[in-house]
């Protein structure tokens, strides 16, 4: 008798043990599930980034940019470069089951992070005032200067995959 005593009593711990690892991983599948739109914007906001530089090197190459167009894009660039830090809430990194090329560094060392936004954002107000002045000749070097600024910050803070 004592011995199903100790067996139920086991049955009762692993029921027990069994439980709170199902309402844990339930928690962490919320958590993942509201990470994910978080990440999806994330790379999203970074797609519309990159449309926009995209359609303003496309303007610098003609002889007469439209400069409508640059001053849209070049206001957009600004705007998504000052939002950027917002983007990267604690916790949103890997480990979610969402793919991210976030790395670690970006929470981990955010200081760091904050200046290479900084600089993006810094950049990109130059390359505005290069298109409200209708500069082309500014606004080209402008915008190699924001590449300079995009690649530095990929350097340390956007994982890359390898074919090795």
């Amino acid at each position: 008798m004592h011995s199903i005593a100790i067996r139920s009593g086991t049955a009762s711990r692993r029921v027990w043990l069994l439980s709170v690892m199902l309402l844990i991983g339930a928690a962490g599948g919320a958590r993942a599930s509201g990470i994910q739109p978080i990440v999806h914007a994330r790379q999203e906001h970074f797609r519309s980034l990159g449309r926009a530089v995209k359609a303003l090197r496309g303007q610098l190459r003609r002889s007469h940019p439209d400069w409508a167009v640059v001053k849209d894009d070049s206001h957009r660039i600004a705007n998504l470069a000052a939002a950027l830090p917002r983007w990267f809430p604690a916790g949103s990194g890997k480990g979610h089951g969402t793919r991210t090329k976030a790395r670690a560094a970006i929470w981990s060392n955010p200081r760091a992070f904050a200046q290479a936004a900084q600089m993006l954002s810094s950049r990109a107000q130059e390359l505005t005032r290069a298109a409200d002045r209708q500069d082309q000749r500014a606004l080209a070097l402008r915008t190699r200067r924001l590449g300079q600024a995009c690649a530095g910050c990929h350097r340390r803070f956007r994982a890359h995959r390898s074919w090795w």
